[in-house]
């Protein structure tokens, strides 16, 4: 038995059903990641599900006016939650029978809504009493039973709130929560029995409670506290009695330790350092993994008479990189291991969305979501098992952007959001990702974003590729195309008729859809664009001092930089002056890239340098440019 699906009109971020605005949410046994910025709607859907089902830590919480959805200057007054069950056992359906309906395809399935009705109680307006009505039905229409009783108690889920105090959840006190998880822990059924029998001689007892009671028989029989219960009768209370009224005095513990009590008084922590034999505070992240593990302890081995559905919010707190990999190959192994565990958890981690199945994840923007299974998206069997492969924590970050910028290289990495920010349109202010995918891969990564339902994303996805026509001027050391028998085939740009350009550009862009706009070079590549235009001397300067630290271990000094700079400088000047043509002076300046005596990435860091020192505006930049720059970043900037 698993959540399958959760509905949800009118309850905070999302709306009306009839606005297109609710949410519809379909989710798959085992682990569900909810990825995505901040107030996008994923703590909205965990208090949901907290609302319908309750939790077992037995949290007060309740449904208020600030629960329902606000639309320009006016307040919803009703809000519906539905959770619809899936997959129910034979034994689910017993205990369920009277609450089930069925689905479409003629499964029984079960259906939990909660309605809730602001009510003006005394008059209407701002002068009338308020309260919340909220109703807890059965049935797809809600429409059966109510949800009451035992059935309540059932349907609680387990629920670790973000930035959790884990170690004062597993302190010892009253309503300690490590003394919940072990009450309810099924290895603990039969403690509460008292097999303390005190005429049985030697024969020791076996529960908690009757350990507790042997205890408190022996405290009582102590002869330090029965000396003490004599003298106290003898020489003070048998004086103060009057008549027949004998006062007597009796000391032992003060009442009769239930199993709740004994194990309020347990406390859960780390065992120390192995060369440590004292206990010692251990940090915030270890004791919120020792907290996650005592959850789980309670829902891992399926014998818990309990839903096995656990709501992790922001697992990622506290913990650092390398034990958040960790932590997510542990759930993910345990909501795989046939315990029946189904986890929905909520994270900002790269870290943790890039270790999570593809299919596992959820992104959620703006009040919707957007399951990433097979079924829902573009991409097929091998996209996914590529990027499982190279979806790592860097490219991850896709997860989290308003934009997303796709670049095949590292040059493209460093040089697009620099160039944004020359444009005065920032990345970083814009909320746009640049993800490097390092090679034409690209288009893999953007199909996680178009949907098979066609529905748009409200995330923009730029693809910035290179035409990779080479020109003709770059014939010296362009190898010519060939085919198998050997026959050349049309390499350069001025082999191809127009038509053909286009089709070739066509081709590229021939899985845009949806928000996935790819923006083409012009030539041949961004380094060959680049210096075709008035930037080209800047250019060439970078490509040389590339060249001149390419495969040095040390920095290049200063005289050395200053050496390539000048010689740079002068072989363009003889370039202009020999009268040639702008495109064979790119295909020169690129030539270093091409045979790889020059660092791309390196050409890209040093043409930062020399680009900051420029005293250019926005809109100099804007016409120096190679037009497809400028209008990637627009696209995503808007």
């Amino acid at each position: 038995m698993y959540l399958k699906m959760l509905f949800i009109e009118n309850f905070r971020i999302f709306g009306s059903e009839g606005d297109g605005k609710h949410l519809r949410l379909c989710l798959k046994p085992g682990l569900n990641v909810l990825a995505g910025e901040n107030d996008s709607g994923k703590t909205a859907i965990l208090d949901a599900l907290r609302h319908v089902l309750w939790t077992t830590s037995l949290e007060f919480h309740r449904v208020t006016e600030d629960d329902f959805h606000v639309e320009a200057a006016s307040r919803a007054t009703t809000l519906t939650i539905t959770c619809s069950f899936a997959d129910l056992s034979v034994v689910d359906r017993s205990r369920f029978l009277e609450w089930l309906s069925i689905d479409d395809a003629g499964n029984p399935q079960l259906c939990i809504t909660l309605q809730a009705t602001r009510v003006v109680a005394d008059g209407s307006g701002a002068n009338g009493s308020r309260r919340i009505a909220c109703n807890w039905r059965s049935g797809r229409a809600a429409d059966g039973p109510s949800i009451e009783g035992d059935m309540r108690d059932f349907l609680r889920i387990t629920y670790l709130r973000a930035l959790r105090d884990a170690e004062a959840e597993l302190a010892a006190g009253r309503g300690s929560r490590l003394a919940q998880i072990l009450e309810s822990h099924p290895d603990f059924g039969g403690q509460a029995d008292n097999d303390f029998d005190p005429g049985a001689g030697d024969k020791e007892p076996t529960t908690l409670v009757g350990i507790m009671r042997q205890a408190e028989h022996r405290i009582a029989n102590n002869p330090v506290v029965t000396a003490a219960k004599e003298r106290l009768n003898d020489q003070y209370l048998q004086h103060l009695s009057l008549g027949s009224d004998n006062l007597t005095g009796d000391i032992g513990v003060s009442r009769s330790t239930e199993l709740r009590q004994i194990l309020e008084k347990l406390e859960l922590w780390l065992s120390p350092p192995s060369n440590a034999q004292l206990r010692v505070q251990r940090g915030l992240g270890f004791n919120n993994i020792l907290f996650m593990a005592t959850e789980l302890l309670l829902l891992g081995d399926g014998k818990n008479d309990s839903l096995p559905l656990l709501l992790i919010e922001e697992p990622e707190a506290h913990i650092h990189p390398q034990m958040q990999l960790r932590l997510m190959s542990f759930l993910d192994e345990k909501s795989r291991s046939g315990s029946g565990v189904q986890i929905l958890l909520t994270t900002h981690s790269p870290n943790l969305a890039s270790k999570a199945a593809l299919q596992d994840i959820v992104l959620v923007n703006r009040g919707e979501a957007f399951p990433l299974r097979e079924e829902a998206t573009k991409l097929d069997s091998a996209d996914y098992r590529f990027l499982q492969r190279f979806l790592d924590v860097t490219r991850s970050n896709l997860f989290f952007a308003r934009g997303v910028m796709i670049v095949e290289g590292d040059a493209e990495n460093l040089l697009i959001p620099f160039l944004a920010d020359k444009l005065g349109k920032s990345f970083s202010t814009h909320g746009v990702s640049t993800v490097n995918v390092g090679s034409r891969g690209l288009f893999r990564y953007a199909r996680i974003f178009q949907r098979r339902d066609d529905k748009v994303l409200p995330v923009r996805v730029a693809c910035l590729a290179d035409r990779d026509l080479p020109s003709a001027s770059a014939s010296t050391y362009v190898p010519q195309r060939k085919t198998r028998t050997k026959e050349a085939i049309p390499t350069f740009d001025n082999e191809f008729t127009p038509a053909q350009c286009m089709d070739h550009v066509a081709r590229i862009k021939s899985r845009d859809g949806g928000s996935v706009r790819t923006f083409v070079s012009p030539q041949w590549t961004l380094e060959y664009d680049l210096a075709l235009t008035a930037l080209g001397l800047y250019v060439h300067i970078a490509v040389q001092l590339a060249k001149a630290s390419h495969g040095k271990s040390d920095v290049l000094s200063p005289g050395a930089a200053l050496v390539a700079i000048c010689l740079a400088t002068k072989t363009w000047r003889g370039w202009q002056r020999s009268w040639m043509t702008a495109a064979d002076i790119a295909a020169k300046v690129y030539e270093p890239l091409f045979a790889k005596r020059a660092s791309k990435a390196e050409t890209a860091q040093f043409l930062v340098e020399i680009l900051e020192a420029l005293p250019l505006t926005p809109s100099q930049y804007r016409r120096l440019l190679p037009q497809y720059i400028v209008e990637a970043i627009d696209y995503l900037t808007e």
